[in-house]
């Protein structure tokens, strides 16, 4: 029960700031140019000619989860924690009756809701832009084509399991560092280096680095490690946690 207290007073907190705009706005991004270039007569048309439907979803799919989704990851998960920090309210945090863990694990849990939401959010603008394309460009046939719910379902929840390391270490960076210019620089180095282990250098400590392991689920090359990386980035979330936790409980956290 005062783990659920805690989770509606952060969710409470999070609708006072641009956290859920941030959100929606970043997941309609990818559908909506998707859309603008299909009805333009830009390139997606030519991978639309195969499998339209599910292909769709495919590339909304990779753009997201290569670009939109890792950055929001790094922004929410370390600008939410600096909540106390900027309104001076971490005396008044402690001053309930509160356990550490139980502010702590909250404090995750709803960052977690949020990036849930915008993943499902992008689904459903998918499918808005999928709709509208239907209407505008029918010689697409696309409601007529057969769609892979589970293929689309299964690569979701894998977006979101690999990028579960990084959300959990840039969550306690945000905890721990009073200025949050700090652990967002550090993510933006990190995922950058990732990304240029996996797609530049190709070196195989990417099946250990976690900013590379959003790109799992997405590249086919990769795909075949996916499950051993799944693995690898639940244990580095609990060890993140963990130590994340620890220094949490054992720092006084003033309004100072």
């Amino acid at each position: 029960m005062k783990l659920l207290t805690a989770l509606r007073a952060e969710r409470l907190k999070s609708k006072r700031t641009a956290s859920v705009y941030l959100t929606l706005i970043g997941s309609a991004f990818v559908p909506f140019l998707f859309l603008l270039n299909v009805l333009t007569g830009g390139s997606d048309l030519k991978a639309l000619a195969k499998d339209p439907l599910n292909s769709a979803f495919e590339l909304g799919a990779e753009r997201t989860g290569v670009l939109f989704f890792p950055l929001f990851v790094i922004l929410v998960c370390t600008l939410l924690p600096q909540i106390e920090y900027r309104n001076n309210t971490w005396k008044q945090v402690f001053a309930s009756p509160q356990a550490k863990a139980s502010v702590f694990l909250a404090k995750f849990l709803n960052i977690n809701r949020l990036l849930l939401l915008f993943l499902l959010a992008h689904l459903v603008f998918m499918a808005v832009a999928v709709l509208v394309m239907h209407v505008a460009r029918p010689d697409l046939h696309l409601l007529e084509q057969p769609f892979d719910f589970g293929r689309v379902a299964l690569r979701t929840g894998n977006m979101y399991v690999t990028m579960l390391a990084v959300c959990a270490l840039q969550f306690w960076l945000g905890l721990r560092f009073r200025n949050f210019v700090v652990p967002t620089a550090v993510g933006f180095v990190l995922w950058v280096t990732g990304m240029m282990m996996a797609l530049e250098f190709r070196t195989a400590l990417v099946d250990y680095f976690p900013y590379c392991f959003h790109l799992f689920p997405l590249s086919p090359q990769l795909q075949p490690r996916l499950p051993q990386v799944a693995w690898t980035s639940a244990g580095y979330t609990f060890l993140f946690l963990g130590l994340g936790f620890l220094d949490f409980r054992r720092r006084r956290l003033t309004s100072a």
